[in-house]
């Protein structure tokens, strides 16, 4: 007996409260609305892709570089000291030298065809990548170096195309080619 009357209790208690809540003296509940995650219209780039793209753009830049110091005879290596280190920029500067001494200078302009990641290195410490290799296909089938008299110093049987492959090193802020690992001929 004083189970029911205590279940008959609680129900009605029960009630009033439902009662209670949807009366007119109780503002309606907002609607259910469920969350979603928000999702940006573009994803957040990798470390490992903005080291690629910015090492990638960095090798354009480096074969830029070595056509403007080609085109000044030897004479100007400003651009060059900008985008090469390590192996990479000794080799140039040797080769702008030679340029100097056989008063030689390039005439028309290198095309980078295309640039690809062949290996990152481990972040350092930090977090940052700091070392990688690219693998670029070079067209210097428009590019020559000449002597003083204009004519083509460019050796017999050097091909239009090469694939290189460069390790790049972030140096004092930027992406430089700092040593080449393979030229081959190849198509681009």
């Amino acid at each position: 007996m004083m189970l029911r009357r205590f279940t008959a209790a609680l129900a009605t208690v029960t009630f009033a409260v439902a009662c209670t809540a949807c009366s007119g003296n109780n503002p309606k509940p907002p609607p259910f609305t469920p969350s979603v995650p928000s999702q940006s219209a573009t994803p957040t780039p990798s470390a490992e892709g903005v080291a690629v793209e910015a090492a990638s753009s960095a090798y354009r830049k480096f074969v830029a570089a070595t056509d403007i110091t080609g085109a000044s005879g030897g004479t100007d290596t400003a651009e060059l000291r900008k985008h090469a280190s390590g192996v990479m920029l000794a080799s140039e500067l040797n080769q702008a030298e030679t340029f100097r001494g056989k008063k030689w200078h390039s005439v028309g302009r290198q095309q980078v065809m295309w640039v690809k990641s062949l290996k990152v290195e481990l972040p350092d410490a930090t977090g940052a990548i700091t070392s990688l290799t690219l693998q670029a296909c070079v067209d210097s089938s428009k590019a020559t170096a000449v002597d003083a008299q204009g004519k083509s110093v460019k050796l017999p049987g050097t091909p239009p195309q090469t694939i290189d492959e460069m390790r790049m090193r972030y140096l004092e802020g930027s992406w430089k080619a700092d040593k080449p690992l393979s030229r081959k001929a190849g198509r681009c």
